[in-house]
C-alpha cells in the first residue's frame, strides 16, 4: 500500500493541500496562498564535503509566486517521531535553497525559505530540539558568537478544535483521525468533500494501521462506478456509512448462508422451504449442498 514518507508526500504535494496546509499553518486559516500562485520545485538540493557531493532531499517543497512580485519556498517535513537532530537537517535543506539563489543571476531577487515539519506522531509531543543551539553542548561563554537556527515544529494531533476546523480541504480528515488517535476515541469526521479520495484513505491506512481504510478505499472505488456515489457526495461520513451498510449486508449474507448448511446438515427440510425460509434462490441453496458433499 505505500510507505508512510511515500504517501504523505503524495496527499500533500496537491497544491490545493498544500495551500491549505500553508494558510492554515502561517496566516491562521486566512486564504492568502491560492493553490495557482503555487508551483512544485526540485526537492533536492546538493552540498560538497571533502570534494564528494552529497545530495539533501525534501518531502515536499513549493514556491510562491504572489501578485508576480515575492517568491517564497514553503517546505514541508513529515515526522513521525521525535529527530533530535531535526535543526541541523532544516538548515542543511534551507542553506541549499539560498546557496542556489546565490548561484543565480543576479537579475533574479532572493527570495525567504520556510520550513514547517509536520509532526504526527499521537503517542507523545515533540521532545526533540527545535533550535540549533539545543542539538549540542558548548561553552556558554560562545553563546553570542554562535548563530542560532530555530525550527517550525507543528505537532497535528495536538492542533485544537479551533485550528483544525481552519483546514478547507481533506486535510482535515488526516488531522482529526491524529488528534481522535490520540484521544483514544473512535474518528469524528468532518464533512469536507474529498478530492483526493485514493491519497487521503491510503495516509490514513499507513498511519492508523488500520486496514479499514483499504476496505473503505476499495468499496468507494467500486460504489463510484457504479453510481452508488457521485463525485460530489464523497465525504468521509459518506465513505463510512456506506461501508458500514455494506458490511452489514455482507454479514447477513454470511449468515444466511451459515443457516441453510445447518438445516441441509439436518436433512429434514426440502431445498424449496430452505430457499423460502433464507431468501436465497434455489439455485444458491443447490450450490451449497454441492460444495457440502463434495468435502
Amino acid at each position: 500500500m505505500g510507505t508512510k514518507d511515500t504517501t504523505q508526500k503524495r496527499l500533500e504535494d496537491f497544491e490545493d493541500i498544500f495551500a491549505d496546509i500553508s494558510n492554515v499553518l502561517l496566516y491562521d486559516g486566512e486564504d492568502v496562498i491560492k493553490e495557482n500562485e503555487l508551483e512544485t520545485v526540485t526537492a533536492k538540493g546538493t552540498y560538497t564535503v571533502e570534494q564528494k557531493i552529497h545530495e539533501v532531499e525534501r518531502d515536499v517543497a513549493k514556491r510562491w509566486r504572489q501578485h508576480s512580485l515575492h517568491i517564497s519556498l514553503i517546505g514541508l517535513e513529515n515526522q513521525t517521531d521525535p529527530d533530535y537532530k531535526m535543526p541541523l537537517r532544516v538548515i542543511c535543506y534551507d542553506g541549499a535553497s539560498y546557496r542556489a539563489q546565490l548561484n543565480a543571476d543576479e537579475s533574479k531577487k532572493a527570495y525567504p525559505v520556510i520550513t514547517l515539519v509536520l509532526y504526527m506522531g499521537t503517542e507523545k509531543r515533540w521532545t526533540a530540539p527545535k533550535q540549533l543551539t539545543d542539538c549540542f553542548k558548548y561553552d556558554e561563554r560562545l553563546s553570542k558568537f554562535i548563530s542560532n537556527y530555530k525550527i517550525n515544529v507543528v505537532e497535528l494531533a495536538w492542533l485544537s478544535d479551533e485550528q483544525i476546523m481552519k483546514f478547507k480541504t481533506e486535510f482535515r480528515n488526516f488531522v482529526e483521525l491524529l488528534r481522535d488517535t490520540r484521544l483514544g476515541r473512535k474518528p469524528q469526521y468532518s464533512p469536507i468533500q474529498l478530492k483526493h479520495v485514493h491519497e487521503l484513505l491510503q495516509l490514513m491506512r499507513v498511519m492508523s494501521g488500520n486496514d479499514e481504510y483499504e476496505q473503505l478505499l476499495n468499496q468507494t472505488t467500486n460504489n463510484l462506478k457504479q453510481n452508488k456515489l457521485k463525485g460530489d457526495e464523497i465525504t468521509m461520513k459518506k465513505i463510512v456509512s456506506l461501508g458500514f451498510d455494506e458490511a452489514r449486508a455482507e454479514a447477513r449474507e454470511e449468515e444466511k448462508f451459515a443457516t441453510v448448511k445447518r438445516m441441509l446438515k439436518r436433512g429434514k427440510t426440502s431445498l424449496t422451504d430452505i430457499a423460502e425460509d433464507t431468501d436465497l434462490p434455489l439455485d444458491t441453496i443447490k450450490k451449497i449442498q454441492a460444495e457440502m458433499q463434495a468435502v
